[in-house]
């Protein structure tokens, strides 16, 4: 619990390396359990959402061993397929345990999981998928017992790609008899990371970055060695902080494929942009520019995770943005945070008109979720004057030590520890 102490007015510029991805780490994290084996996972992000996947992991008798970005996970000695509420309730991808924990000792038991408060994300999808492969489920006071005496393939046709969704569904069937094929699936670059640690571990699968996947399932997987991919919503948060101060970033690490939406917008907005095999260089505009219209969507469109941070940057361009959230409802809770530094945003149901202004002033402002922490963040580097971010839990959850990075970079950010 703190927050963060910024002094405005900081240029972001200069080099900076990408961490892991968030997003891919912890699924992979929740497959280490199927691989009954020892798993060596590399460019690890030292994130507090890393912190409460690891104590799960242990909580459950896998043997777990942190050095730096290095973890080595040995879950032959896993014993136990429940998970307390206290950790379920930190983290939403938690629901992925429940996946990894049928797939391999064909019970498990917990709650409904936590997170950030930005919209109804339902594991209805998961559950009814589990139950057509035969997963019982019984639901008391909130917590979840399932069991699976026999896990059959089969025919899954998602509503929406959702991403969560996909990840449990690949969990449960790679040790499932038969063939599972999972239609309308999510198509992210996190997914296909996972898939790449599965196969890796002797998995048979099939058509991941696609809308169809297929599974052939396997009696045993076994342990492996892989590399963190860069995490391109970080990547987008650090070209937008240069963006909005006018600065010049050098950032190693990122690829250009499997961000392409996020750099298309900023050139849009007016940045210079020069792409390498694994770096992006990003030159800010003397004066940011609006007057387009952009809306979130599944993979390849615009990321919701990225759509705060530009929310944040677009409240200094000149003209007006008009921004559609379609993922979730709620992820517009920090624009009212925004307005207090001087911005001007109007917010109609899932839609958010931005008018760009000359200029954002330092506030006292709190932060509701992990990305509209980052954004907020931003417009307080941006700002005229000192400001301060409540809510440092929420962006500690996917951010390594981001205050020292943007102070490396040119911010002043400092964050002020306090007690529960």
């Amino acid at each position: 619990m703190g927050y963060y102490l910024v002094e405005g007015g900081g240029r972001i510029a200069g080099e900076f390396t990408v961490h892991g991805s968030k997003n891919a780490v912890l699924p992979i994290l929740a497959a280490t359990i199927l691989a009954q084996d020892e798993v060596v996972l590399e460019n690890c992000p030292q994130i507090a959402d890393v912190q409460t996947s690891l104590e799960i992991l242990t909580a459950l008798g896998c043997q777990v061993v942190q050095e730096g970005q290095s973890i080595v996970i040995d879950s032959r000695t896993l014993e136990h397929t429940q998970i307390q509420e206290d950790m379920v309730c930190k983290m939403r991808s938690s629901i992925l345990y429940l996946g990894a924990l049928l797939g391999r000792c064909k019970q498990a038991t917990l709650g409904h999981p936590g997170g950030c408060e930005i919209g109804r994300r339902p594991i209805d999808m998961h559950l009814r998928a589990f139950e057509k492969m035969g997963v019982q489920i019984r639901e008391t006071d909130g917590i979840l017992h399932c069991e699976a005496p026999l896990l059959l393939g089969y025919h899954i046709y998602l509503e929406y790609p959702s991403v969560g969704a996909t990840e449990n569904i690949l969990l449960l069937s790679v040790k499932a008899e038969g063939t599972t094929v999972i239609h309308n699936a999510a198509r992210e670059p996190e997914i296909i990371a996972l898939v790449r640690f599965l196969r890796a571990c002797g998995a048979e699968i099939y058509g991941e970055g696609t809308p169809t996947i297929m599974i052939e399932g396997v009696r045993k997987l076994h342990g492996a060695y892989m590399t963190i991919p860069f995490d391109r919503i970080e990547a987008g948060t650090f070209l937008c902080a240069a963006a909005m101060t006018g600065g010049k970033l050098y950032l190693k690490g990122a690829e250009r494929q499997y961000m392409e939406r996020t750099l298309e917008v900023l050139e849009q907005v007016g940045c210079g942009l020069r792409c390498e095999e694994e770096a992006v260089y990003l030159q800010a505009p003397t004066r940011l520019l609006s007057d387009f219209s952009l809306e979130t969507g599944p993979y390849p469109a615009f990321p919701t995770d990225m759509q705060p941070l530009m929310m944040s940057l677009l409240t200094l361009a000149k003209g007006t943005c008009m921004m559609s959230e379609t993922v979730f409802e709620n992820r517009f809770h920090h624009a009212a945070q925004l307005c207090h530094m001087g911005a001007n945003i109007q917010i109609h149901g899932r839609s958010a008109a931005v008018f760009g202004v000359e200029r954002l002033h330092g506030a006292v402002v709190h932060a509701t979720d992990l990305r509209a922490g980052a954004a907020l963040l931003l417009a307080a580097i941006a700002a005229e004057g000192e400001s301060r971010i409540y809510g440092s839990q929420y962006i500690a959850r996917g951010y390594e030590k981001i205050e020292d990075a943007l102070t490396f970079l040119g911010g002043h950010v400092r964050l002020i520890e306090q007690k529960e």
